[in-house]
Parts: C-alpha cells; sequence; structure tokens
C-alpha cells in the first residue's frame, strides 16, 4: 500500500492503483470542477464541498490537483474562489472536460511514483498544453456572443432539444413581441449570430436570432426529430439555407476565380465545370436566392453568364442601388 494524491490508500493486489468507487468519485468531482470553470468562469470550494458531500480539504486538493497539473488557475479576491486564467478555455486545447480531469488524475499518480513519472508526465502535458501555438494549422472563426452569458432561457432550448419537447417562445424581431408554439431542433451559429433553429407547427423550418428572443417556456408536448437535419446543415453554407432545394443556378468564372473554386466551396452543393479555356462553369441549387447571392457579390468582378434570368436581374438590382447610395 502507498499513498493516495486523493487521500487514503492505492490498493496494488487487485491490479488497480485506486479503489474503482474512489476513482470514479474523484473523476467524476474533477469533470464537474473543470465544467465550472469552464462555463461559469468561477467555483467555490465551500459550495462543491457541499454538492459533493465532502470536506473543504478534500476539494481543495482537487483544485491544487487542477493547477500543478498545468491547468491555468487564478485565486480571486474573496477566499476559495477560483477561475481560469483570464482568456484560456479547455476548447483551446480541444480538451473535452472529460480529457483534462483524466489528465488531472494521471499526474496525481505520477506524482506519487516518482520523478522519474512526473518528469514524463510533465513533457506530455506540456505538449498537449501548447498545442494550440505549436500547430501547423490555423483556422480562423467568426466570433460571436457567449451563450452561457447572454441567453437565460438557454438551459430550457437545451432540454426541449434534447428530450424532443415543443416549446414556446415570445419572439421581439421588430418592436411588436410575437409568439410561437415550435419544435426546437438546434442551437446554430452562423457569421457571428447565434440562432435557434425549429419548426412551426406547418412543418417549416425557421431560423430565429437568440438575441431577439425574450422569454422560452417548456410544454409538455413532444416531437421527432427530423432524420434529414445533419444532411439540411451540412449542404448550408450560410443563415438563408431551406429544406427545399429547387432553384438551378449556374455561371461562369473567369481563370482567375476559378483556381480557387476548384478547392473551395462558396456554394451549396456547389460543382465545378473546368472548361478548356481555364475558366469554369459553376452550379449550384438554392431554395431561394439570398443563400447565395452575397457570395457572388463577393466575386462578382469574376462572374458572367448568370442563369436563370431572374436571378441575373435580382444582382444587377442589388449592384444598382448600392452604386447609387454611394
Amino acid at each position: 500500500m502507498i499513498a493516495n494524491p486523493a487521500g487514503g490508500k492505492f490498493r496494488k493486489d487487485k491490479g488497480s492503483m485506486l479503489p474503482r468507487r474512489e476513482f470514479d468519485k474523484k473523476i467524476r468531482r474533477i469533470v464537474t470542477i473543470l465544467n465550472k470553470l469552464e462555463t461559469k468562469k468561477v467555483v467555490k470550494t465551500i459550495d462543491l464541498a457541499s454538492e459533493f458531500n465532502v470536506s473543504l480539504r478534500t476539494i481543495q486538493r482537487d483544485i491544487n490537483l487542477i493547477d500543478t497539473t498545468g491547468f491555468p488557475l487564478k485565486q480571486e479576491a474573496e477566499r476559495g474562489c477560483y477561475s481560469f486564467m483570464d482568456n484560456f478555455s479547455l476548447k483551446q486545447i480541444m480538451l473535452s472536460r472529460e480529457e483534462a480531469s483524466l489528465l488531472s488524475f494521471l499526474h496525481g499518480i505520477s506524482k506519487v511514483l516518482g520523478k522519474k513519472f512526473d518528469d514524463s508526465f510533465s513533457s506530455i502535458f506540456k505538449r498537449v498544453i501548447s498545442s494550440e501555438s505549436s500547430s501547423p494549422f490555423y483556422v480562423k472563426l467568426p466570433e460571436g456572443e457567449r451563450l452561457s452569458e447572454n441567453y437565460p432561457f438557454l438551459e430550457n432550448l437545451k432540454t426541449a432539444i434534447n428530450d424532443e419537447k415543443k416549446v414556446n417562445i415570445e419572439y421581439l424581431p421588430d418592436r411588436e413581441t410575437k409568439e410561437y408554439e415550435v419544435s426546437p431542433v438546434k442551437l446554430a451559429f452562423y457569421e457571428g449570430l447565434w440562432y435557434l433553429l425549429a419548426y412551426v407547427k406547418a412543418g417549416e423550418l425557421m431560423k430565429f436570432r437568440l438575441d431577439f428572443i425574450n422569454k422560452v417556456t417548456l410544454l409538455d408536448e413532444y416531437f421527432e426529430m427530423p432524420q434529414n437535419l445533419k444532411t439540411i446543415l451540412d449542404e448550408s453554407v450560410n443563415i438563408w439555407f431551406t429544406e427545399k432545394r429547387d432553384k438551378k443556378v449556374t455561371f461562369k468564372v473567369d481563370e482567375e476565380a476559378a483556381r480557387y473554386f476548384r478547392y473551395g466551396k462558396y456554394f451549396p452543393l456547389q460543382k465545378v465545370k473546368p472548361e478548356k479555356d481555364g475558366t469554369a462553369i459553376i452550379e449550384t441549387k438554392v431554395g431561394i436566392y439570398e443563400e447565395i447571392i452575397p457570395a457572388m457579390l463577393s466575386w462578382i468582378s469574376h462572374i458572367s453568364e448568370i442563369e436563370p434570368a431572374e436571378l441575373k436581374t435580382k444582382v444587377k438590382e442589388i449592384l444598382t442601388s448600392g452604386i447609387g447610395r454611394i
């Protein structure tokens, strides 16, 4: 028997360094603490001790283990209160809370096993924690507001989506509040804004901006999640998508733009047909033209031969109106 960083003894006789029940309890506590740090930002040891029915000393050991593992904690002005350092998030290092808690637990074991194991763990953890800065890849995503901080009704929406329960929402897109009874299916982030995707009674998929929602009430009525939802979302390029894509669009791009279209997806269901002269014909399908007009305008100096004529007219009207306001 040797000392256990969580208190008590390790058991070596059954091939496990720690009794299963104690292992589960400690991992559960660390997962919860990391979850609170990641979402609520500040944790209090006294609240955690009460929640898990353990001593303050036990919770403090958990906090110390998270800190010494390498996750950057700071102590708040109020005694027994902790948070992550500013601008740190587990998402930055692409770790789930469960993975992070397991790392913390393994760190405690490595310290018991001796300096060689502790040094090896530190080396591994350093590579994990610095993965963002050392990675050869960088992806820039649109910035948006934080869900948990701005929307008190978020938990109701998550519950409704997970349990497939209908909700009533108060919506204020203009100056008049409207009420909708909807079947919520996803919370979606497009171009810096959060939306609730939901079906209305008629079976139409609607998008509600979260910052326009005043209230969400759970109803005692259930719905069935649509089977084709993932396909619909995978085909989308912005919030203007629809379930039905019955409008075929084609246009030509010059040689300079064709090189980009061969590798980048700018339009839903995009197909690129190269021409012998280096140009390309682009095909796409939409439900409403608004889904593709913004992207077309960004490439307008490289585009010609737009079909159908209805779309060509819309693009011309937008350009003429914009020039007139300059």
